[in-house]
């Protein structure tokens, strides 16, 4: 292993024990736990949307999916007495069926047009989880969603309902989940969403199946925003379709906002951009009404200034320093070629040059006897 690569995985080892003993870092504070399970649970939302940019197109509908997992994970165990790690594997492959009939259509269209369907559709989704009263608990929404309960481990009962312990099972599933994102991101199959995302038109002329590959990509980004959406269900235990909520629009941009802010080329861009915005909002919180203008204006400054998000800055000052030394060369070299060139002239012409003047010759003695 290169010293680069042991680095990298001395820092993501670091950052692994640190998540997996911030209960007991933050001491047991209730509230901090759960703004940090729930940083966790935006994590893999925005990173199944990021993976959607794989092939070239930005989803303003991955809220939709969440709604979907959440609803019926919560109908499942309040309704079906559903096992909590089966209703969680359903939750998602129902988002992801429902994903798979919407893909062939969707994905016909491209740029502008597919975020507008997405974002028409999950919108759809909350509105339909608003006025069915009789399972969704319309405008009042759900209360008392289960967790996996008590389980007995090495001869303890542990309650994972409560928030410090059901933080262990939010942040293993995100990690599972992330591991399997990460995985397809390098496996051959992302080769051809890369093809597709380079050139479009291109990728069809030499065999590969756009539609068939773009579909797979959105049916696992669904899959995933399924998925998160059932976690949050279980650790939240309440859940409101209310356009305020977490299944409204403004949800919908502000995942967009920490992909961009976080670096989308970086598949730890989400991490970083959820991770600095969601703190940042939370330290904020006592000008809650100016959150968004702020969240706005971070934003605009970092397409502007950093359009490889923050994932990216290192990156970009290092090509930046090199850009100005490689300048700074060049000019160097251009005010020392013209005083080389000055001398190496006046050297040619003082080599061509006589070193006296040639005698002047003596007049002729046949001349003067004429």
């Amino acid at each position: 292993m290169s010293k680069r690569g042991g680095i990298k995985t001395a820092i993501w080892v670091a950052i692994l024990l640190i998540v997996v003993f911030m209960p007991q870092i933050l001491r047991g504070n209730a509230y901090w736990i759960t703004v940090i399970a729930l940083l966790a649970i935006n994590v893999l939302l925005v990173s199944s949307l990021r993976s959607i940019t794989l092939i070239n197109e930005i989803s303003l509908g991955q809220v939709g999916f969440v709604v979907i997992g959440a609803y019926v994970h919560a109908t499942l165990m309040m309704k079906g007495h559903v096992n909590f790690w089966a209703s969680l594997i359903i939750s998602a492959l129902v988002a992801a069926f429902i994903a798979l009939i919407l893909a062939y259509p969707f994905l016909k269209v491209r740029g502008i047009y597919f975020s507008i369907l997405t974002l028409l559709t999950a919108e759809t989704f909350r509105l339909v989880a608003y006025y069915w009263t009789s399972m969704t608990g319309g405008s009042l929404g759900l209360t008392g969603v289960p967790g996996p309960g008590k389980v007995h481990i090495a001869g303890a009962l542990v309650d994972f309902n409560k928030p410090g312990n059901y933080y262990y099972i939010a942040i293993g599933i995100v990690v599972i989940a992330l591991l399997i994102l990460y995985y397809l991101e390098r496996a051959y199959i992302s080769f051809p969403w890369r093809a597709i995302k380079d050139d479009n038109t291109l990728a069809g002329a030499v065999g590969i199946n756009v539609i068939g590959y773009k579909m797979v990509n959105f049916v696992i980004a669904a899959f995933m925003a399924g998925l998160s959406g059932a976690v949050f269900a279980s650790f939240q235990h309440n859940l409101s379709p209310d356009s305020t909520s977490r299944f409204g629009v403004t949800m919908s941009i502000y995942l967009l906002v920490y992909m961009v802010v976080g670096g989308k080329d970086y598949f730890v861009g989400p991490l970083l951009g959820t991770a600095v915005l969601t703190l940042l909002a939370e330290e904020t919180r006592f000008m809650q009404e100016y959150q968004p203008m702020i969240i706005g204006a971070i934003a605009i400054l970092v397409m502007i200034f950093m359009p490889m998000g923050l994932v990216g800055l290192p990156r970009q000052i290092k090509s930046s320093w090199r850009t100005r030394k490689l300048t700074t060369l060049a000019a160097a070299e251009d005010a020392r070629r013209p005083a080389t060139a000055a001398a190496g002239e006046a050297t040619a012409v003082g080599a061509g040059a006589p070193a006296t003047a040639p005698p002047a010759a003596a007049p002729s003695e046949k001349t003067g006897q004429g």
